[in-house]
């Protein structure tokens, strides 16, 4: 008789704490950070530094590169003596070796940039994302759009939060 009395008062209380927590309800809100950063000033200000430092990573590729065909050309043109010929092509392997490992570090250190860049400018929008949840009333604001198969309108806050940072600067 007194377990099923302790049951019974568990099962209402679970039932109850069921209830409350159903009737509280949440409000998601979205947030797009490709548009952030390709339509904000401070976005487009850190995608131009992205893009300087891209011209430089292709300047050093592009001069391994020449370094490579250089050692190429004096191959396929022949007239070396065998020894001649033995140095260029080790010449030309470690050139080609150097001209991968430029490209790879070129394309990560990029990469890392581009990572960096967005972790900025959404560090600078998450003050703005804050006051605009509590004026709202959201929850949670989503920001992987890859995730979310329908957003209403009145959800997706993006065109506030681009408007406030570009009062920002």
């Amino acid at each position: 008789m007194k377990l099923l009395n302790i049951c019974t008062v568990v099962s209402v209380m679970v039932l109850l704490l069921a209830v409350s927590a159903s009737a509280q309800t949440s409000k998601v809100g979205f947030v797009n950070p490709q548009r952030i950063i390709n339509e904000s000033k401070i976005g487009r200000i850190a995608q131009d530094d992205l893009a300087r430092l891209g011209k430089e990573k292709d300047r050093r590729v592009r001069l391994a590169l020449e370094s490579v065909e250089t050692l190429k050309g004096q191959l396929q043109n022949g007239g070396l003596s065998v020894t001649a010929q033995q140095g260029t092509e080790k010449g030309l392997r470690i050139a080609v070796r150097g001209y991968e490992q430029i490209v790879e570090s070129s394309n990560l250190e990029i990469q890392g940039e581009e990572r960096r860049l967005i972790q900025f400018v959404m560090r600078r929008a998450d003050s703005i994302l804050r006051s605009i949840a509590k004026e709202m009333g959201f929850t949670m604001i989503l920001t992987d759009p890859e995730i979310i198969g329908f957003v209403d309108k009145s959800m997706d806050i993006t065109d506030r939060v681009i408007r406030e940072l570009n009062g920002m600067i």
